[in-house]
């Protein structure tokens, strides 16, 4: 079994040295390498825009607040100083009904991951930061629309398209002529006479093409992305190269497993690049297009009419029923109730937030049922992404970047929770103020009414731990299939047995006679 085993890797290594003297095949690797770098330089480059807006989101709310700092420490000081003749309390950040519903300015960022130029993902349709407003988050919401038309056309050239779909053509590329040369040229029946297997043949070929190559390809680009910054040279930037390569290098293993089942059902070369052709067609535009076709068909969305329909009810609704809504309110919360002033006559600014909120309730079951249609189909894509290991590549390289959609997800729950705290935050201050107010009415903004300065105070969004980690992504679903196409190979070649060498024509002739 040794003596085989060895005998199979001298003739791997005199294929590989064919290969060498076969340039058009170096050119190939050649070019796939170079649009292999094309593509890393794409996602690099998309990944630095991103980061750029979101520090200038950044930037922008740090500006805002101390620029809103130093006018309340001037207007405070001297109220009366012509400059703010002109100032309205609804455009005024010394105004906390103006600085809660106009001139606050906070972002929720999510995290760049070490490895985010490695695969785009779904970042090109997701946002990677959100305004937060005191009322509400409707515009963050339709920004994650599940059948957004945007969303359909999601697709760039990066390195994850490149790995997904491109690479998986060198390597059929690379690798149709294990097997079908030798059966071409004749030559198998001397191998067996040498001991030499077909399968331990057509494995030990296979394997050393398409995992060499791979290699070459991980090195490449690995390099290139750290001697260009693309990946940043520390220790998170080096795990995150690494998992990406184990990812590659299993989804090159399954590819090798198919290129090995094309060339032991093949008799010819150009039969197995049609197959090969074929396999490619069915594995990685088929299969995922099925799978999702299949999740859409089970399980439908309502429509987004119904959505607008609910939102304008819930509108008309709340004004219809504004005295009754915010008795309720008030009830809930007796320390607000003011002593004067009737309900019906309190400011808008005052009940924008309890009227913004009763809407919200209202559409509850709306937003719930897009919800539910959202989760159940992902359950049906996780549960029968098995079936298609293109899909599950796909979802770990976009994991492992940190553009996948559940970490997104992931990222909005944590907004919508500072959204809350923002919203509660800002609901007591204004509701203090105009108690404030209503007992000693000011004739401009100050202190003693709607006046606000506490800036530093107001809640501003902060990342947890799990949004600074890439979302858990198992490939062993691969390692599976890869495993599988290979035995299956195996047995198609010739099984486990090394065909027996036969005696001369002439030595037979002899013997009959």
């Amino acid at each position: 079994m040794k003596a085989a085993w060895q005998q199979a890797a001298w003739l791997a290594l005199y294929d590989l040295k064919s290969l060498w003297r076969e340039r058009g095949l170096l050119v190939l690797l050649a070019v796939a390498c170079a649009l292999a770098l094309y593509a890393l330089a794409q996602g690099a480059q998309f990944q630095a825009g991103v980061q750029t807006a979101s520090n200038a989101a950044l930037a922008q709310e740090a500006t805002a607040r101390g620029n809103a700092v130093r006018l309340a420490r001037d207007y405070f000081a001297d109220p009366a100083d012509p400059r703010f003749a002109d100032l309205k309390w609804w455009r005024s950040p010394v105004d906390i009904r103006g600085y809660a519903f106009r001139e606050h300015l906070g972002f929720a960022v999510k995290p760049a991951l070490p490895g985010a130029a490695l695969a785009v993902g779904q970042a090109d349709v997701l946002p990677a930061y959100v305004r937060v407003r005191a009322d509400s988050m409707e515009a963050a919401a339709s920004a994650y629309e599940i059948e957004h038309p945007a969303r359909l056309a999601v697709g760039r050239f990066d390195l994850m398209f490149f790995i997904v779909y491109l690479w998986p053509l060198v390597l059929l590329a690379l690798g149709t002529s294990v097997l079908t040369s030798e059966r071409e040229a004749r030559r198998l029946s001397s191998l067996h006479l040498q001991g030499v297997a077909n399968w331990r043949l057509l494995l030990a070929q296979v394997l050393t093409r398409c995992l060499l190559a791979t290699a070459v390809l991980v090195i490449v680009v690995a390099g290139a992305a750290l001697a260009f910054g693309a990946v940043a040279a520390t220790a998170d930037g080096l795990k995150a190269l690494a998992q990406w390569a184990a990812v590659v290098g299993l989804y090159a293993l399954f590819w090798a497993g198919v290129v090995a089942l094309v060339c032991a059902s093949c008799s010819q070369r150009v039969t197995a690049a049609f197959a090969g052709f074929g396999a490619w067609v069915l594995l990685v535009v088929l299969a995922p297009a099925l799978l999702m076709a299949a999740a859409q068909a089970l399980v439908s969305v309502p429509s987004r009419e119904l959505y607008v329909d609910a939102l304008r009810d819930a509108g008309d609704r709340v004004s219809a029923d504004r005295v009754q809504l915010l008795q309720r309110f008030y009830d809930e919360h007796p320390q607000w109730r003011p002593a004067k002033t009737g309900l019906d006559k309190l400011p808008s600014a005052v009940t924008r937030i309890a009227r913004t909120q009763a809407q919200e309730r209202l559409l509850a079951d709306v937003i719930g049922r897009f919800e539910s249609a959202r989760a159940q189909r992902d359950a049906i894509v996780s549960r029968g992404a098995w079936l298609s290991p293109v899909t599950q590549a796909s979802e770990a390289l976009s994991r492992l970047s940190g553009n996948d959609t559940l970490r997104h997800r992931t990222f909005m729950t944590e907004t919508q929770g500072h959204h809350a705290r923002l919203r509660a935050f800002f609901q007591n201050e204004i509701q203090q103020a105009a108690l404030r107010d209503e007992q000693a009415p000011c004739p401009t903004t100050c202190r003693a009414g709607y006046g606000f300065d506490s800036f530093e105070a107001v809640p501003t969004f902060r990342a947890t731990p799990s949004l600074l980690q890439p979302t858990p992504s198992a490939a062993t679903g691969l390692a599976i299939w890869a495993l599988a196409l290979l035995a299956v190979a195996a047995w198609v070649a010739g099984g486990v047995g090394v065909v027996r060498s036969r005696q001369p024509r002439s030595a037979k002739i002899s013997a009959s006679h």
